[in-house]
C-alpha cells in the first residue's frame, strides 16, 4: 500500500497523478502516510548523504563554466533557475550538488516545506542565490478535491502559513496551485497575493495549471501580472489532449504571447497518458540519447529546457540529481528538437 501511495505522488508511470478531472483525486491518507514514513528514514538518509556526498561531482562542468545553473527573467529584478527540483527529501544534498532552485507547495505537507526551509537556511549559501517558488492551493476545485482538505479557503491565511512553516521571510516566487471550481474564486484567490509583491513576501507570483483560455481570462482581471505558468509538459506530453490543465503546446503559446514565463513539472513525463517509462522507453528517445551518448532522461530534460521551458524536476537519488544537472552539457539539434517533439 505504501508502495503505492509513493507511486501515485511521485508520478508513476503505470499511474499519472492527474490525467482527468474523474481521476484527479489524491488521497489524503497517501500523502500524511509518505510524509511520516520519510521522517523515520531522516537520520538513516542524512548519514548516507554526507557519505555519498563526497564520490559526486559538485556540479556538471557547463554549469560551473556558466557561473551556475542559467536564470531567466521572470520579473523586475528577478531571475529564475531555469532548472528546480521539487517534491523530494533530499533538499540539502542538492543544494550541496550545484542546485539552485527549490520547489515545494502547501501541499506537499508542512513536514517537507519545513525540511526546505530548514535546507536553505543552513545550507551557508547567501538567501539571495537560492531561488523558493512556493504554491497555495485554490479551494474547492474539480482539480483535486481531497488536496484541498490540508489547507484553508483563505488565500490570504495560506499564504502566510506557507511562509511560517518554511520559516523564511519572503520566497522568490507563489503560485496559485490550482485554477478554483469558480473562476471569480480564482480570480479573488490570485488578487490575496498581489499585496505580497508589495510587501516582499513573494518577489514573485504567478499560477499553475491554468490552459491558454484561463490565462487570457484572468489576465484582464489583475493588477499584477503573472510571471509564470508552471504546468506539466514534456515529450509526448504536449498535445492538444493534455489542455485541460495547461499541458499543451497552445497554453505555451499564450503565455509567451503575454510574455508569462512557462514552466513545466513532470519534464521526464509523468503526467502522459502513459506516464515516464513510455517516454524515457520511446525509440526516438532513445536513438538521440545514444548519438549524445547520454540517458533517455537527460534527452529529456534537454528537449524541455530547449523549448524555453522553466523545468521543474525531483529525485531524492543523488546520481539522479546530478544527472538531470548534466542535461545543461549538451544540446539537441534543430532536426532532433522537431523528432522528440512528435513523439505520442
Amino acid at each position: 500500500f505504501f508502495a503505492r501511495c509513493r507511486n501515485r505522488l511521485y508520478q508513476s508511470p503505470s499511474e499519472p497523478l492527474f490525467v482527468s478531472p474523474q481521476a484527479m483525486i489524491v488521497p489524503v491518507t497517501c500523502l500524511l502516510l509518505v510524509s511520516a514514513s520519510a521522517a523515520t528514514a531522516t537520520t538513516a538518509t542524512t548519514a548516507a548523504t554526507a557519505a555519498a556526498l563526497g564520490g559526486v561531482a559538485p556540479l556538471p562542468a557547463a554549469a560551473a563554466a556558466l557561473g551556475g545553473v542559467p536564470r531567466v527573467t521572470i520579473a523586475p529584478g528577478v531571475e529564475m533557475p531555469t532548472l528546480n527540483f521539487g517534491f523530494e527529501w533530499n533538499h540539502r544534498a542538492a543544494l550541496k550538488l550545484g542546485v539552485r532552485g527549490l520547489d515545494t507547495a502547501l501541499t506537499y505537507t508542512d513536514r517537507q516545506q519545513a525540511e526546505v526551509g530548514a535546507a536553505v537556511r543552513e545550507s551557508g549559501i547567501p538567501r539571495e542565490e537560492i531561488f523558493v517558488t512556493s504554491k497555495i492551493p485554490c479551494c474547492p476545485s474539480e482539480f483535486t478535491k481531497s488536496l484541498c482538505l490540508l489547507a484553508k479557503r483563505n488565500a490570504t491565511e495560506n499564504a502566510l502559513h506557507d511562509l511560517k512553516v518554511l520559516g523564511l521571510s519572503y520566497v522568490d516566487l507563489l503560485l496559485v496551485h490550482w485554477p478554483c471550481s469558480s473562476f471569480d474564486e480564482t480570480v479573488k484567490a490570485y488578487r490575496a497575493l498581489e499585496p505580497l509583491v508589495k510587501s516582499g513576501k513573494a518577489r514573485a507570483i504567478g499560477i499553475s495549471n491554468f490552459n491558454s483560455s484561463a490565462v487570457e481570462a484572468l489576465l484582464p482581471r489583475v493588477k499584477v501580472k503573472p510571471a509564470v505558468n508552471q504546468c506539466g509538459y514534456s515529450i509526448g506530453g504536449h498535445s492538444e489532449a493534455t489542455q485541460l490543465w495547461g499541458r499543451d503546446d497552445a497554453t505555451r503559446q499564450t503565455c509567451r504571447k503575454h510574455a508569462v514565463h512557462y514552466s513545466a513539472y513532470s519534464p521526464l513525463g509523468g503526467v502522459t497518458m502513459h506516464g515516464t517509462g513510455h517516454v524515457l522507453s520511446d525509440p526516438t528517445v532513445k536513438a538521440v540519447a545514444k548519438a549524445h551518448n547520454r540517458s533517455a532522461a537527460q534527452v529529456a530534460l534537454r528537449w524541455v529546457l530547449q523549448r524555453d521551458v522553466v523545468a521543474v524536476t525531483s529525485s531524492d537519488k543523488l546520481s539522479h540529481i546530478s544527472s538531470d544537472l548534466a542535461a545543461l552539457e549538451f544540446a539537441l539539434t534543430d532536426e532532433e528538437m522537431e523528432q522528440l517533439g512528435k513523439v505520442r
